[in-house]
C-alpha cells in the first residue's frame, strides 16, 4: 500500500479539514504517466510543531480512522454510541460528524475510500477507484441509503441490508466474506502500522516480539543485528523459555543465554456456586504464570555476559520496539506512523530510521514513515537524511484552540536555505509562543503582586 493523502476534519484540535500530502509536487495529473508510483510520492513526512499544537492529533486521527474500520462491525456493536473525538471548543462541531478519508494505491490501482461519523452513526461512506484517468464509483451511502457502481459485484446490496446504524459498510463485508471489500479492508488494515513511546506500548510491542521470534514469525538473527546498528554493546539476543511441568526447559541449541524467569501475578477467576441457596459467588485469586523473556548478551570486561531485558535501558528497548516493525514495513510495503520518533532515541538512530526509508537501496517496496518530532537536526543539511520540503509538515494551533496542518513546501525555498534555523526563528510558524513575564510573578513577590493587581 503507498498513501497519497489523508484527510481529516472535527477530530480533536482538528476543527476544519486538514490534509497530509505525501504526493510529490511535480505529480499533477490524477495517475503518474509513467506508471511509478513510488517515484510520485515522498517516503517519509515529518510533522514538527509546538507542544499541545496537534502534532500528535494527526497521528491519532490516523489511529482511529484504522480502528473504526477493525471495530465497527465488531466490538463497536456492543456500544450504544460511536466513540467520537470531535472539537469541543466550538458546540457546532461539538454537534457535528467527524470525517476521514485516504486517497492510496493498492497494488496498481488508486482508491479513494472515507466516511463521516457522529456519536450516533455512520452518516456517509464511500469507496472510488480509478481503473483510467477518471474515479469510478464502487459504493456511496448517505445514512442507511446505499447506492452501487456496476464495477462492484458479489452482491453488495446483501451486504448492506446487514451493516447496521454505526456499522462501516466495508467492515461489515469483510466480515461477510466479500472478497474485493475484504482484499481493501484487510490493506488498510495491515498496511496502517501506528506506534508511539508509552510505556505500555512500547512493552506490549517488545512482547509481541518475543513471542514472535519464539513462534519462529521473527527471525532472531534480525533482532540481533537491529541491535548491532545501533552499536550498543550487545552481540547476541536469546529467548527465555519457561520451564515445563516438569521443572525442565527446551533446550535450544547454540544458545549461550542463561535464563531468566519472568514470574507475573494474574488474577484468576474462580466461580463458587451454592445449591441451596441458589447464590452465585466469584472469587479471583492470583496465579502465577510464567512468561517468555528476552536476553541479551552484552560486552564486558572480561567476555560476553547475560543481561535480561529488565537490565536495558530505555532508549535500547525503544530502538527496537520501533527498529523492528520499520524493518518488517520495509519488506512488505505498508506506512510506519510514529508519534515522537525522537522519544529516548539518540538523533542519529532517528537519522538510521529515515535513511531506511529515503535510501531505494534499503527500501524496496516503496514503503513510508509518518512522525511528529521536536528533532530540527533533521532539517538541517548538515543531517545525511535532511527532509526535504515536500517531506516537512507543521501544526500550529490557533487563539481558538483549532489545530492548522501545512508544509514546508508551501513557503518559497531554496536548497541552500537552513531550514532548521529558520524554523526556530519563527519563519514558517509551528514553534511555541512563550509568556515569560509570567515566569517573573512565580519567582519574584513584587512582580506576583503586580500580575495580581
Amino acid at each position: 500500500m503507498i498513501l497519497l493523502r489523508f484527510r481529516v476534519e472535527n477530530h480533536r484540535s482538528i476543527r476544519d479539514e486538514a490534509e497530509l500530502s505525501l504526493v510529490q509536487p511535480s505529480l499533477t495529473t490524477v495517475r503518474p504517466k509513467d506508471g511509478d508510483w513510488v517515484g510520485a510520492t515522498t517516503r517519509v513526512a515529518g510533522i514538527y510543531g509546538a507542544n499541545a499544537s496537534g502534532k500528535s492529533t494527526v497521528v491519532d486521527a490516523l489511529k482511529f480512522f484504522r480502528a473504526t474500520i477493525v471495530e465497527s462491525a465488531t466490538s463497536w456493536g456492543l456500544r450504544k454510541t460511536i466513540p467520537q473525538k470531535p472539537y469541543l471548543l466550538d458546540p457546532d462541531s461539538k454537534s457535528s460528524a467527524s470525517g476521514y478519508a485516504v486517497d492510496v494505491v493498492l497494488g496498481s490501482t488508486r482508491y479513494q475510500y472515507g466516511f463521516e461519523i457522529d456519536a450516533r452513526a455512520v452518516r456517509h461512506e464511500w469507496l472510488y477507484d480509478y481503473p483510467s484517468t477518471k474515479h469510478r464509483v464502487l459504493f456511496e451511502r448517505d445514512g442507511q441509503e446505499f447506492s452501487f457502481g456496476r464495477s462492484l459485484i458479489g452482491a453488495p446490496r446483501r451486504h448492506a441490508s446487514a451493516t447496521g446504524e454505526r456499522e462501516l459498510f466495508l467492515s461489515k463485508a469483510k466480515s461477510n466474506g466479500h472478497e474485493l471489500l475484504g482484499t481493501v479492508w484487510s490493506e488498510l488494515v495491515d498496511g496502517l502500522v501506528i506506534a508511539d513511546f508509552s510505556e505500555q506500548d512500547r512493552r506490549l510491542r517488545l512482547d509481541q516480539i518475543t513471542e514472535g521470534i519464539a513462534d519462529g514469525d521473527i527471525d532472531l538473527h534480525d533482532v540481533t543485528t537491529l541491535l548491532q546498528v545501533a552499536d550498543i554493546g550487545i552481540t547476541e539476543v536469546a529467548i527465555d523459555e519457561p520451564e515445563t511441568s516438569d521443572g525442565s526447559r527446551p533446550a535450544r541449541p547454540g544458545s549461550v543465554m542463561q535464563y531468566y524467569m519472568v514470574r507475573t501475578h494474574l488474577p484468576s477467576i474462580h466461580v463458587e456456586s451454592h445449591r441451596e441457596s441458589g447464590k452465585t459467588r466469584i472469587l479471583l485469586t492470583e496465579k502465577e504464570e510464567l512468561k517468555r523473556a528476552l536476553t541479551f548478551q552484552h560486552l564486558g570486561f572480561d567476555g560476553t555476559f547475560p543481561l535480561p531485558v529488565d537490565a536495558q535501558s530505555t532508549g535500547t528497548l525503544s530502538w527496537l520496539s520501533l527498529a523492528l516493525p520499520a524493518l518488517t514495513i520495509l519488506r512488505k510495503g505498508g506506512v510506519l506512523i510514529v508519534d515522537e520518533i525522537d522519544a529516548s532515541l539518540h538523533p542519529q538512530l532517528s537519522q538510521v530510521i529515515l535513511r531506511m526509508f529515503k535510501d531505494p537501496d534499503y527500501n524496496h517496496t516503496g514503503a513510508q514513515l509518518i512522525f511528529t518530532t521536536h528533532d530540527t537536526y533533521l532539517l538541517s543539511n548538515q543531517s545525511d537524511s535532511a527532509l526535504l520540503p515536500e517531506e516537512t509538515w507543521f501544526t500550529e494551533k490557533h487563539r481558538d484552540g483549532a489545530t492548522s496542518l501545512f508544509s514546508l513546501a508551501d513557503f518559497p525555498t531554496r536548497d541552500d536555505q537552513n531550514f532548521a534555523k529558520r524554523y526556530l526563528d519563527g519563519r514558517y510558524g509551528g514553534v511555541p509562543r512563550t509568556a515569560r513575564s509570567f515566569l517573573a510573578s512565580l519567582l519574584d513577590p513584587e512582580a506576583r503582586e503586580t500580575t495580581d493587581a
